[in-house]
């Protein structure tokens, strides 16, 4: 998720300890940098794009370095003045880091949760990165469970608890709905005599309305749009070609970049694109994070799309160089120096 919506579980879960200690000095500070720090790894991203697809919600949000940085960031704020306990500022970073990664596992990107011991990314695809009607529900309890009416201390509580309640019921709702609209999905393509080898969907700009629907067959991919009203409402539908993995592989063996595309990439495809002369090209990206539905395509058109990569190949199908999202080229050996 956006910062805003960790922002906010970390205010609820100061909230909710809060009439339990008694000195919560620090403690709304300490659970809002524990719920938005694991995010700091996302400044692998200004480095390497590769890097960016490596260790963005890696290490920081596993759960082998929850209770380190849990201890870490215990110790900073009592060394900066919070009068909780040690102990209470372990279990009160503990909650907010937990907080942190649940809200990423539930959005379509995926968590490392086991890194450094595994590579698999746990995603379970109940939300979308941004959804405006669940942050604002957050930050506006948290709000009122910190306001300065005459409320109980106790009532302020149970409200943020109430918080975090629907922190969780509200991603295992979507969860739930897109297993539905997926076996419906299904369903449909079955009576409508169309075969697919399978059928993903994942959340896409202001879900719960709009899914995103990728249909492998074969060596094609289609990807669309519905709604969970009605799955045969009309939307636009792009034809693609799934990318193979062992050509993927094949060109990481000359630029790394390639390879780790492969290993992160959950519905890659493939398609020509514009190269030097003498030369060809092919892009490469993901459709779990293309602009197909009817707000992002609206917003940002056909531009490029996270995880981009176009390889561009000699004659003899040897890799020159590789451009990444931004259009920015890079070089590789034999024809130069990595960039």
């Amino acid at each position: 998720m956006e910062p805003v919506t960790h922002l906010a579980a970390g205010l609820l879960t100061a909230q909710a300890l809060r009439p339990r200690l008694d000195n919560p000095r620090g403690l709304t500070l300490l659970c809002a940098a524990a719920a938005t720090i694991p995010d700091i790894d996302v400044l692998t991203g200004w480095l390497d794009p590769e890097f960016y697809l490596l260790y963005h919600r890696g290490l920081t949000h596993s759960l082998f370095a929850l209770p380190v940085l849990a201890l870490l960031l215990a110790v900073s704020a009592r060394t900066l003045g919070a009068r909780i306990s040690l102990r209470a500022a372990f279990l009160a970073a503990s909650l907010s880091l937990a907080g942190h990664l649940f809200l990423d596992v539930v959005t379509a990107f995926g968590t490392r949760l086991f890194a450094p011991l595994s590579d698999v990314r746990v995603s379970l695809e109940g939300l979308y990165v941004i959804d405006p009607p669940f942050t604002l529900s957050l930050l506006a309890l948290a709000f009122l469970a910190r306001s300065g009416s005459k409320w109980p201390l106790e009532r302020k509580a149970r409200l943020a608890l109430a918080g975090l309640v629907w922190l969780v019921v509200y991603p295992a709702l979507g969860i739930a709905l897109r297993t539905n609209i997926q076996g419906r999905y299904e369903q449909l393509l079955t009576r409508r005599g169309e075969a697919f080898d399978r059928v993903a969907v994942t959340p896409d700009a202001l879900a719960p309305w709009y899914w995103k629907v990728v249909v492998d067959a074969g060596a094609d991919m289609l990807v669309t749009t519905v709604n969970p009203v009605d799955l045969t409402a009309s939307y636009p539908v792009l034809h693609l070609k799934r990318a193979d993995r062992a050509e993927l592989r094949r060109l990481g063996q000359e630029a790394s970049v390639f390879g780790t595309f492969a290993w992160f990439a959950e519905h890659p495809f493939a398609e020509p694109a514009k190269a030097p002369v003498g030369a060809h090209a092919t892009r490469y990206a993901d459709a779990t994070f293309l602009n197909s539905g009817p707000v992002l395509h609206a917003l940002y058109g056909e531009s490029a799309v996270f995880a981009e990569f176009t390889a561009i190949l000699d004659e003899a199908g040897r890799l020159m160089a590789w451009r990444d999202e931004k259009g920015r080229e890079h070089k590789v050996r034999p024809y130069g120096c990595v960039n």
